[in-house]
């Protein structure tokens, strides 16, 4: 483990400042943390970024009219990168966004899509993966979304609860995944719009995972078969996974919808929540601290290796 700049401490914990778009900035897991992709910097990241790219240079949105689109798998033009964050069943990740304002109200989501021999053709984890062939199970869905409406439309939203953290959000593994390579979709929509054709934004951010170590069911067993429209590597296998493509549409009632007006309930968007997954409530949510530099893994077939330092200037 190398020491972390005293700098990205500093940057760290400052609070960011509201902005009009956002992306991720890094994860923390256990208090290592780990750098996002920054669109601007572009070719510029470092190659030990688990974080997707992507060319939303503007940290902006994917509308409803894109819904169908490969931008709403994991953001606009989404490529997988080689690292992979190695975690455990059952880790709390923290994602930490650059900034939200407080006008975005919305729902926050987050689903886990595996990657193995049904979207990728080299044993590289999710390096090479079809993002088109990831099937998703939602782990999140930040319920209740829609807190409270006691001040007047638009109410209190889990977003707000996001922004109280330091413009960031735990999410909470499954304990019974299977060891593995994993693409994490993290999602913020704002609805701020929403009462407008194509007027919802969703903030899609995807990173990569390598879950070290098995989940509590699944350590006497084999690893299972993959069936396709079933979920595999741990998460409850008798429920299907969805096609990001194939999650949402511009007229859902939690899509369409007038938050200035009264409301006492929120219908959230997407499938429904994995029986096996685990939130944290939105009452637990609070901001994890970086301790020091984690280091990220290249998967090769069923193992991975530390992420070479020197190929960071390749």
């Amino acid at each position: 483990m190398t020491s972390f700049p005293s700098c990205f401490f500093a940057a760290a914990v400052l609070v960011t400042t509201a902005a009009a778009h956002s992306h991720i900035d890094y994860v923390t897991v256990n208090g290592l943390v780990y750098p996002g992709y920054i669109p601007k910097l572009g070719a510029n990241n470092s190659v030990q970024t688990a974080g997707w790219a992507q060319t939303a240079l503007d940290d902006g949105f994917v509308p409803p009219s894109n819904y169908t689109s490969p931008d709403i798998i994991c953001h606009k033009d989404g490529s997988p990168p080689r690292a992979h964050i190695p975690v455990s069943p059952g880790d709390k990740i923290h994602m930490q966004w650059n900034g939200w304002p407080a006008s975005h109200q919305g729902p926050i989501l987050s689903y886990l899509a595996p990657c193995d021999s049904t979207n990728t053709k080299d044993a590289d984890g999710c390096a090479s993966v079809d993002k088109t062939k990831l099937e998703f199970t939602k782990i999140d869905d930040s319920a209740p979304v829609f807190l409270n409406d006691s001040g007047g439309p638009p109410g209190f939203w889990s977003t707000n609860t996001l922004i109280a953290s330091n413009n960031s959000w735990l999410i909470g593994l499954p304990t019974t995944l299977s060891p593995g390579a994993y693409v994490l979709r993290h999602e913020l929509i704002a609805l701020h719009y929403a009462n407008r054709t194509d007027g919802a934004q969703n903030y899609p951010q995807c990173v990569n995972l390598w879950v070290t170590a098995a989940g509590a069911k699944q350590r006497a067993a084999a690893r299972p078969l993959r069936k396709r429209g079933t979920v595999a590597n741990g998460l409850n296998r008798r429920e299907k996974g969805h096609l990001a493509t194939e999650m949402y549409h511009a007229d859902d009632p939690g899509i369409k919808i007038d938050i200035y007006k009264p409301m006492t309930t929120y219908q959230i968007p997407g499938p429904t929540l994995a029986s096996d997954a685990k939130p944290v409530p939105v009452a637990s949510q609070s901001n994890m601290l970086p301790r020091a530099a984690g280091t990220p893994v290249l998967v090769s077939g069923t193992t991975a290796v530390p992420f070479p330092k020197a190929t960071d200037n390749l």
